[in-house]
């Protein structure tokens, strides 16, 4: 699933959950309403929070594997005996 999706998805939830409360609850329109806005708001901002962690532990990940690549590299080199011609 793409990463565009996932506040869409977890903000459309977070409403359906906080709706069917407030039904219950029988709690009026106005509200319910602000209770609404002000949850979809909280959990806008915790997904930009996430977000920037995950793009950070994204583009750690490739740079540890070139890292590796590249210890593992010198490493085959120092390994390799050398030759006196």
């Amino acid at each position: 699933m793409r990463e565009r999706f996932i506040p869409a998805i977890i903000m459309l939830i977070a409403g359906t959950v906080t709706s069917i409360i407030n039904m219950i609850n029988k709690v009026e329109i106005v509200p319910g309403l602000k209770r609404l806005l002000l949850i979809l708001v909280i959990f806008y901002l915790i997904w930009l929070i996430a977000k920037v962690f995950i793009h950070k532990a994204m583009n750690m990940r490739p740079k540890q594997e070139e890292e590796n690549k590249e210890e593992e590299e010198s490493k085959g080199e120092e390994e390799k005996p050398q030759e006196n011609t």
